[in-house]
């Protein structure tokens, strides 16, 4: 019979299930153990876990190679607050002077909406997101985050600063008409009374001064060497429509409905990269307030709470080509996801370590590009293409635009 025995630094030894013909690394994952942190012996010899498959009369020792309590993470304090059919439970680790703790509380139905709903104003009057009298652009894709966004002002309008708020939908791609989706946007705009404006293909060809048009664009993007940056090009295209959107309507602010893990996730891209970021839940760039309303808010949540509020507006169309991001981006989303499992609450921290680090990092230094317009963060370290936005710089290279 199959015998794997894990060996702490602690002094405690623990006997692991496992089954003949396991892969070892699978036996340590399903039992919360990093790979890094051990070396292992089968029958008195030093064998990799990644190669090595637990055999029907092997004794296999792991030992830990650093010494620290990896129960802390396996089997931490944990305290929850339980109520009758919960549909939730929240939880973050809380240190108190080292000592760590898994908080929970769980929540049914009706306790859930008003958690996400005090979430979300809580977050904005707090920090100041939205502000008497501000007038607001908004990004509304009709994807689950920008409705849920409009749902939740929809639902707490009473308790919020009273706003000027003009909801944007762009268009000129099939992932961004895609109809379920496209509904979704009209009817959550129609449900909160706001105007909702129309950007349209022509509008794209023009800012940005496309040669052809911006579905042959993309078209010809995915199908080359840069596809890896077909969503990055999407979302700068989103965003400058959105700043136009706003100077010719005399905004200040424009919001965007990226929620927890979205800011999470940006952060792990932004900490294995060295690119500069602006701050959250707010940033002023070129004259423009950007916030993000919905940063203390996880995906996980605003899906649920959707469901529960307004089912027919979680309904959307499956991404398609010019919606599904490379590799990278699904590593930086999984990441976050581990991480949240892992250290719930872990985005509290992020966040509030981000804002610190802010006050001492080098100021911004701002360019506007030439061709479209918008205003852009140099990046430290890298050549920066004269007075052009990233994304006009790769139109450019690749003769797209009118524009050397």
């Amino acid at each position: 019979m199959a015998s794997v025995y894990y060996h702490t630094k602690v002094g405690t030894t623990e006997e692991l299930a496992a089954t003949a013909g396991q892969p070892l690394v699978d036996v340590l994952r399903r039992n919360g153990i990093p790979v890094n942190s051990v070396l292992s012996w089968r029958d008195g010899q030093v064998v990799s876990e990644d190669t090595t498959v637990v055999g029907a009369d092997d004794i296999i020792e792991v030992r830990q190679v650093r010494h620290y309590d990896l129960n802390v993470m396996r089997r931490p304090k944990r305290q929850v607050y339980g109520v009758p059919n919960p549909v939730y439970t929240k939880s973050v680790v809380f240190d108190d002077k080292g000592a760590i703790e898994v908080r929970g509380e769980q929540f049914d139905a009706a306790a859930f909406i008003q958690y996400v709903e005090e979430a979300f104003v809580d977050s904005v009057l707090s920090r100041e997101v939205m502000r008497d009298g501000d007038h607001v652009i908004v990004g509304l894709s009709g994807g689950r985050d920008s409705v849920a966004y409009l749902t939740l002002l929809e639902r707490t309008r009473d308790r919020l600063p009273p706003l000027n708020m003009t909801a944007v939908t762009i268009t000129g791609l099939p992932d961004w008409e895609e109809p379920a989706t496209f509904a979704a946007a009209r009817a959550s705009g129609e449900r909160l009374g706001i105007e909702q404006v129309i950007v349209t293909a022509a509008d794209v060809e023009r800012a940005f001064r496309l040669r052809g048009t911006f579905v042959d664009s993309m078209n010809e993007i995915v199908g080359d060497e840069g596809s890896h940056l077909t969503m990055v090009i999407g979302h700068q295209v989103l965003r400058r429509m959105l700043e136009e959107e706003a100077h010719a309507r005399g905004a200040g602010v424009v919001a965007f409905g990226f929620n927890a893990d979205d800011l999470l996730a940006s952060m792990v891209t932004w900490m294995t990269s060295g690119f500069r970021m602006g701050g959250i839940p707010t940033r002023q760039i070129g004259g423009l307030r950007y916030i993000f309303p919905l940063y203390r808010i996880t995906k996980k949540e605003l899906t649920l709470y959707l469901e529960l509020v307004a089912p027919e507006l979680n309904r959307q169309g499956t991404p398609g080509r010019f919606t599904t991001g490379p590799d990278e981006r699904s590593l930086s989303y999984a990441m976050t996801d581990h991480l949240l499992d892992l250290w719930p609450g872990i985005d509290y921290y992020m966040f509030s370590a981000f804002e610190n680090m802010q006050r001492y990092m080098f100021p911004f230094m701002e360019a506007t590009c030439r061709v479209c317009g918008g205003v852009y963060l140099q990046q430290e370290g890298v050549a920066n293409a004269p007075d052009l936005c990233d994304v006009c710089d790769f139109f450019a290279r690749r003769e797209l635009t009118t524009v050397s």
